[in-house]
């Protein structure tokens, strides 16, 4: 189970307008009041992987379910992993976590394929739900929920992380595209409502539908990402085992090609310290330190005593620990994809046109802690003005409501 964070959002109001249509509009208005009277009692949640297994898509799937079960019952059906396997009552939800073989996740596609036993009682758990959710188009988990919601005649709501992503290898570019023609894109036009947090995906989502798509950006918790005390931080540092002098620069993410790790890892390190996490890589070097896997439950801690956040990676949706690293008062320098300037501006971080980019603007905030400080500062300002998990929740909520009046209109 998850530590029970506080979440600032709570102090907030909700959005209006917090499902955006139009490219100038945000989920982070926070005027409109909760929705009163929703007909939705019980929302059956389907995704891939969850917690523990690390990435970000993981932790946005926490964080809206335990969310939305502040209001609503909720059962989230998913893969067993690293251990965590069965049933468990987490967060004021209920977690299936069933069997499944993780084969391709050496290939960094995270891609389970169910195999045993535990879905006939994940499925009596989800009985009676009203709207049944799910994420990512070409998973089996998704195919199974829309199975089911079709079943029970409830509607199928979908929300797609990432799109098509471009990989090196042109092999595994050909596989995606053959999926997307034969599972995602058919997903996606047979969905009630379809939800996506990165314009870009946006974009390829309604030209390769012929539908609308919904974009409802993430939240972050403000109180628990936040900047610490110098004497804090050299406490943290020490409890992670890192140089308590000179500038730390962390990379954050699985063992994927799209991470662009490789390209940090051959760069010259110039005055600063690359502290890696989000894999066992094992990893040894000069001025390189490898944690390894990192709870998430520390991982406040961690960004509150790095100096900046490097994120070199490619075919993202938005990644969740950018938006952490911004809300700890943490620099980022951030491989820039069109697709975030719909819930971010480029001018928050240190934004580069390529992965190569990424380790020589680090080189130069090294040298430039005005510039650290100055970006860390804009960056926390952003996220506590813009950035509500609350007011993503109540987005999605509103989305459940509208889809279920009009399957009860039909």
């Amino acid at each position: 189970m998850m530590p029970d964070a506080r979440n600032s959002d709570r102090r907030r109001e909700a959005p209006e307008g917090g499902v955006i249509t139009k490219p100038d509009m945000r989920n982070s208005d926070r005027r409109c009041e909760a929705p009163e009277g929703g007909v939705i009692k019980k929302v059956a949640m389907f995704v891939s992987n969850y917690l523990p297994h690390p990435g970000g898509l993981e932790v946005m799937v926490w964080n809206l379910a335990r969310g939305l079960a502040r209001r609503h019952e909720v059962v989230l059906v998913t893969s067993a992993y690293d251990g965590a396997h069965g049933v468990s009552t987490e967060d004021g939800m209920t977690v299936h976590r069933l069997p499944a073989v993780h084969v391709t996740e050496r290939l960094g596609v995270p891609y389970p394929v169910p195999a045993g036993p535990g879905l006939r009682a994940a499925l009596r758990d989800v009985a009676g739900a009203q709207v049944v959710h799910s994420h990512g188009a070409l998973y089996a988990q998704s195919i199974l929920a829309r199975q089911l919601a079709r079943r029970a005649r409830v509607p199928f709501v979908l929300t797609e992380h990432v799109g098509f992503v471009q990989y090196p290898s042109a092999a595994l570019n050909a596989i995606q595209r053959a999926a997307w023609t034969a599972i995602g894109t058919p997903l996606v036009r047979s969905a009630d409502a379809v939800v996506t947090y990165n314009a870009r995906v946006h974009d390829e989502l309604e030209r390769g539908s012929g539908r609308t798509v919904h974009f409802v950006g993430n939240g972050v918790d403000v109180d628990r990402f936040h900047a610490r005390s110098c004497e804090e931080r050299r406490t943290l540092r020490r409890s992670f085992g890192l140089p308590e002098q000179g500038v730390l620069a962390l990379f954050a993410g699985r063992d994927s090609e799209k991470k662009n790790l490789d390209v940090l890892l051959r760069a010259e390190r110039d005055g600063y310290t690359l502290v890696v996490c989000g894999w066992e890589r094992n990893l040894v070097g000069p001025a390189l330190v490898d944690l390894g896997v990192v709870p998430y439950a520390r991982m406040a801690e961690l960004f509150a005593c790095a100096d900046v956040m490097l994120h070199p990676a490619s075919g993202e949706g938005f990644p969740l620990a950018v938006q952490e690293a911004i809300a700890s008062g943490l620099p980022v320098v951030l491989l820039w994809d069109e697709g975030y300037a719909r819930w971010m501006p480029r001018t928050v971080v240190e934004a580069c046109d390529s992965p190569e980019e990424v380790p020589r603007r680090m080189t130069e905030l090294a040298r430039d802690p005005a510039r650290r400080r100055a970006l860390g500062d804009a960056g926390r300002a952003w996220a506590e003005s813009q950035w509500s998990w609350d007011a993503t929740v109540r987005a999605y909520e509103r989305i459940y409501d509208d889809v279920a009046d009009d399957s009860t209109r039909s």
